[in-house]
């Protein structure tokens, strides 16, 4: 283990502008595509476990991380990004959610559609949910 010096992300969207936030979101996509690509799934995908620590961002806490590259998986961990930001970054959901987008298709290539599809499956079977 290591201290590493930076913001958690959660707290870092609220002092940055827009174009910075949407960069930093297209890179957090990048990363989380390099990780299952690796068939590494976080398991608790949230602004408050990426830390920006200067260029670069670091995961941490994967205590519910496993390894599988099971698309059901990834898109438990894509799904629970979209909440995250539905829930704590409203106010910029829109953008970011995109840029996300846009840095995990990069990475992940043709597999990333299939992993959004399967995301949207996963919240359709939630609780209080509209299902259409």
């Amino acid at each position: 283990m290591e201290y590493v010096e930076g913001l958690k992300v959660r707290d870092a969207v609220p002092k940055l502008g827009i174009e910075e936030n949407r960069a930093l979101f297209r890179h957090i996509g990048e990363d989380t595509g390099r990780l299952h690509c690796a068939a590494l799934i976080h398991g608790d995908l949230t602004t408050s476990n990426i830390i920006k620590a200067g260029h670069r961002i670091v995961f941490i806490d994967f205590g519910l991380g496993e390894v599988s590259k099971e698309v059901e998986k990834r898109g438990v961990d894509f799904n629970l990004m979209v909440r995250m930001l539905a829930s704590t970054h409203y106010t910029v959901m829109e953008p970011l959610l995109e840029s996300f987008k846009e840095g995990y298709r990069d990475t992940m290539g043709s597999e990333a559609e299939e992993v959004f599809q399967r995301a949207e499956e996963i919240r359709r079977r939630g609780r209080y949910i509209d299902k259409e």
